[in-house]
């Protein structure tokens, strides 16, 4: 993703594919390489230059496909 573009671009793929009541973000967790949202667990590819590293919290949107999508930090 590039810059606020890519940002929007992100926001709105995740908007466009969420499922219903799934449309906002969520907090999660960083571990072992996948963002943990209570007992589920989700790939994960950052739309913004945020701290990614282990144990960090972040906001996320899920999209239809499963993938969290980092829109925040």
């Amino acid at each position: 993703m590039h810059g606020i573009l890519g940002l929007a671009a992100a926001i709105r793929a995740g908007i466009k594919n969420a499922q219903v009541g799934e449309s906002q973000a969520r907090r999660g967790r960083i571990q072992n390489g996948r963002v943990h949202i209570g007992e589920r667990s989700y790939p994960f590819r950052a739309a913004v230059d945020c701290n990614t590293s282990e144990g960090s919290m972040v906001w996320v949107q899920i999209s239809k496909g499963g993938t969290a999508v980092i829109v925040g930090a």
